[in-house]
């Protein structure tokens, strides 16, 4: 896997103080609101990182586009990220 880009590595690490300060998790509109990233981008490093981030209520299946989100680990900070991520 490639190295994290300064920027890639500057939107996981907002995304994941958010969810250390929620950890019942958040859907990621509110995720990425709060983050000041647009939706996508948010919902593009949840799927890229799935070592960081897990999603653990899913009602895609009964039409609703609601994904909630929270933290595998809640000791990943800046100085571990590049562990975390399996670099």
């Amino acid at each position: 896997m490639a190295k994290l880009t300064e920027k890639e590595r500057k939107n996981l690490l907002k995304l994941i103080d958010i969810l250390r300060a929620n950890p019942n998790g958040l859907w990621i509109r509110e995720l990425s609101r709060q983050a000041n990233i647009h939706m996508e981008t948010a919902r593009r490093l949840i799927q890229k990182y799935p070592q960081v981030f897990e999603d653990y209520a899913d009602f895609t299946i009964h039409k609703i586009n609601l994904k909630l989100i929270k933290l595998k680990n809640e000791n990943i900070t800046a100085k571990n990220l590049d562990v975390a991520v399996g670099l």
